[in-house]
């Protein structure tokens, strides 16, 4: 139903080019539509209408299955993350700063973990949920800054002027680049 093109034809065509995964949310609820979005590539199939937390929930589904076949498809090792003084280590779990081991609960080193994947780049409180959050959560969930503060904590970085985790107002939040980069 979209103009000029089809969303099967869409995620054909999408599907000889990419494995990125694909949820479809449309109009078309008929059991046969939902096989045929299926059987053409679709991760996922979710006809109008939805409640919100049903479709972040099974987002969060697809995701976690997408990084499960992307891990076996690579193998069990991960390379570690390094940023200036912080090293992580996705396998084995473990973080350490200038060395030193961080004791990080198992949200604050995956909130750090896509942190620093995504380092110099701001990361929404809603892209951090999606990425480390094994539950639901409301639109207003505030989690996300708890953690951040015990993790700037354990950094030891002050938020007024911070080394390593900048609060990006209206927008969510960045690990600076090792040089020390903010924004105005």
């Amino acid at each position: 139903m979209l103009p000029g093109l089809n969303g099967f034809e869409l995620l054909k065509q999408l599907r000889e080019k990419s494995n990125v995964p694909v949820l479809m949310l449309t109009g078309l609820g008929d059991e046969t539509d939902r096989v045929a979005g299926l059987e053409i590539g679709a991760d996922d199939y979710v006809p109008k209408t939805f409640s919100t937390r049903e479709l972040l929930a099974r987002l969060r589904a697809v995701i976690r299955r997408s990084r499960i076949a992307a891990a076996q498809r690579r193998g069990p090792y991960t390379a570690q993350v390094v940023v200036g003084p912080l090293r992580m280590d996705p396998d084995t779990r473990t973080a350490a700063l200038q060395d030193q081991p961080l004791t990080l609960t198992p949200v604050e080193f995956e909130i750090l973990l896509c942190l620093a994947r995504g380092c110099g780049r701001v990361q929404s409180r809603e892209q951090i949920l999606l990425e480390v959050a094994d539950r639901d959560f409301e639109v207003f969930d505030r989690s996300v800054d708890v953690h951040i503060s015990s993790l700037r904590k354990k950094l030891g970085d002050d938020p007024k002027s911070p080394r390593f985790i900048q609060t990006v107002r209206s927008a969510g939040y960045m690990l600076l680049k090792p040089w020390g980069d903010t924004l105005s």
